[in-house]
């Protein structure tokens, strides 16, 4: 068994892993090995899930029969920065380069407990150059084991042992993710981050059963197991192609990005990821691994393509759609307050997101973010403005000027009166000369905050702007509360074309909503409890409540959106759900996957000690 780190005071067993057992172990065929995991183990929808202080948790020995399984491939976790806090793990060094590479994406996403936006930090790194003292530090929500799968028969071991234990599963790639899904107490975590079988393309798609009248014979690249945008990206670029990722680089290509929907700087152009899906390899609760193609279990295939993550089955492998090469003409904007007054700010980026849809549908698309009070520099060492980053693709920059003419002369009243506004335009031969110069930055993680997003369509921008400038004052939030907002511009174009798209899961708020605004707020790590409850009461009811009163009709995207609201059936899926609950039931009647906010998560609970129950 490959161990973490050792042991400390929350992991007193001691394992001892028996030679004898592992080398005959290896020498049985895996179908085998699950037959034997899942016999005779756990009746059907048990109350609970088995927690780790239950007489049903699997003894030390049944742990080290599991791990010859695995190919000694399981890891007992534990808190990533207990290296900080006294016990037998405490070291000083190591406390230290936790605390300098903990917003660091890459380095989260290299531990099995690693999450970027953890929902509870139960175990905070501790800066003790600059006097921070260690409080107080538990498991938490983090799994207690995880299988390091580096094959697919890994995973459908995983599978079968929660299965057979009733043991809370967690699915886990990079654990980019701030919802929760990554975690879970007292589980057992299907790690894929070193689940590798190659990146493939291939110049002409044919769909894998031979038989399907598959609209797409382009050409098409396979993404085996858990590689990230940036495995991939270098491949579709050295072939001359583009594939919709995630503008992020370190964001998984497979799981939760895609299943939930996923967005990024090609989506406008050439539709959400979910929408590449031609076919996906996915390993069931009943440890089979199956096809999801239009030719063969189509209804899988459509709730992976946008009914959301971690519920379905473990997604192993997706082929999705490669396009041809454009070049892009990029604006950056930026709007910088020139008093303390944040009025003429707000005005101003009324009347910008008032001419959204005009500009999407132009052929805009981008991101920005703003802040009346920022807690860190928009830019430069500005902490009241907007900035943006707008493109356009297959088009020179007149014709960008062009198409911002109408939106520039309705902000230039406020240019060296109240604000400050500079317009600049650069010109990219290619898709990926302009990705890795103006996208591919790793934003910070690792922090603790909250936030809120919803989608929006031209009647909510347009048809009552009085109620859009209220709304924009409530998501500025007050200067003490130092608030940001992100605007993501990834929608219209192939995103409502693919309206028709026969295998979808996507919730239909997407095909005619332009944009998402996300609202967030950060607290300190040792802020109380009842501060923590009031932030997250604010963006919930106050902030992201506001953004549903004016965009009544739509949604939020679920991978970036509050993870507690009440309302997340129908904000995140719309009214795909009951139809992605009939497909739950059908390829996992038992329950055997769950996580928060997912489908079917509702019919469970998790109480105070941590144990996740049925309803």
């Amino acid at each position: 068994m490959s161990k973490h780190t050792s042991s400390s005071r929350h992991y007193t067993e001691d394992f001892i892993w028996s030679q004898n057992i592992q080398s005959k172990m290896r020498d049985l065929v895996f179908p085998l090995l699950f037959i034997l995991i899942l016999q005779g183990k756990v009746a059907a929808s048990p109350t609970c899930k088995c927690a780790p202080h239950d007489g049903c948790w699997p003894s030390t020995a049944v742990w080290n029969d599991f791990n010859a399984t695995v190919s000694g491939q399981l890891i007992k976790t534990e808190p990533l920065a207990i290296s900080c806090y006294p016990g037998p793990q405490y070291n000083p060094t190591t406390c230290a380069s936790v605390n300098v590479q903990w917003s660091n994406a890459t380095f989260q996403g290299n531990s099995p407990v690693g999450i970027e936006y953890p929902l509870q930090l139960a175990c905070p790194p501790v800066n003790a150059s600059a006097g921070e003292q260690p409080g107080n530090c538990s498991i938490g929500e983090i799994p207690w084991y995880a299988v390091n799968a580096t094959s697919i028969e890994h995973v459908s071991a995983g599978i079968a042992f929660g299965k057979s234990h009733n043991i809370r599963l967690v699915i886990k790639n990079t654990g980019h993710d701030g919802l929760g899904r990554s975690e879970g107490y007292g589980s057992l975590e299907i790690w894929i981050r070193h689940l590798r079988t190659g990146i493939t393309y291939r110049d002409s798609y044919i769909d894998g059963c031979h038989s399907c009248n598959t609209t797409w014979n382009g050409p098409a690249i396979t993404i085996g197991g858990g590689y990230t945008w940036a495995d991939v990206y270098p491949v579709a670029k050295v072939h001359g192609v583009v594939v919709v990722g995630g503008g992020t680089p370190s964001v998984g290509s497979i799981g939760g990005w895609m299943q939930g929907g996923g967005h990024g700087p090609a989506s406008r152009q050439f539709g959400l990821g979910a929408d590449q899906v031609l076919e996906a390899q996915v390993v069931l609760a009943n440890g089979s691994i199956v096809t999801a193609s239009p030719c063969e279990n189509t209804d899988l295939l459509s709730a992976i393509r946008g009914g959301g993550p971690g519920t379905y089955g473990v997604v192993v492998s997706t082929t999705v759609k490669a396009w041809p090469m454009f070049n892009v003409t990029s604006q950056q904007l930026a709007i910088t307050s020139l008093t303390n007054d944040s009025s003429p700010l707000l005005d101003a980026l009324t009347i910008l997101y008032s001419d959204l849809p005009a500009l999407n549908d132009a052929g805009y698309a981008g991101y920005g973010s703003w802040s009346i009070a920022s807690s860190y520099p928009l830019f430069a060492n500005v902490t009241s403005g907007y900035i943006h980053s707008f493109y356009m693709f297959n088009r020179s920059e007149q014709g960008a000027r062009a198409a911002f003419a109408t939106t520039l002369q309705k902000l230039l009243p406020f240019n060296t009166t109240s604000l400050s506004i500079s317009l600049s335009y650069t010109s990219y031969p290619d898709y990926w000369s302009f990705y890795f110069t103006e996208s591919g930055i790793e934003p910070p993680g690792g922090g603790q905050g909250t936030l809120g997003s919803r989608l929006f369509d031209r009647a909510s921008v347009q048809d009552n702007t009085t109620g859009l400038r209220e709304m924009m004052a409530i998501i500025a939030g007050t200067s003490d509360q130092m608030t940001s907002n992100n605007l993501e511009l990834v929608s219209g174009g192939q995103v409502f074309k693919d309206a028709d798209e026969p295998y979808s899961g996507l919730n239909p708020a997407w095909r005619t909503s332009y944009f998402s605004n996300i609202v967030s707020r950060a607290w300190a790590t040792d802020a109380s409890d009842e501060h923590i409850q009031r932030v997250k009461n604010d963006i919930t009811f106050v902030k992201t409540g506001a953004m549903k009163m004016l965009a009544r009709n739509t949604g939020a995207y679920m991978n970036e959106a509050d993870p507690f609201d009440p309302d997340y059936e129908a904000d995140f899926y719309g009214a795909h759900y009951q139809r992605l609950r009939e497909i739950k039931r059908e390829y996992d009647p038992h329950d055997v996957f769950y996580c928060r906010t997912c489908v079917g998560s509702s019919e469970w609970t998790q109480h105070d000690d941590g144990r996740l129950c049925r309803k």
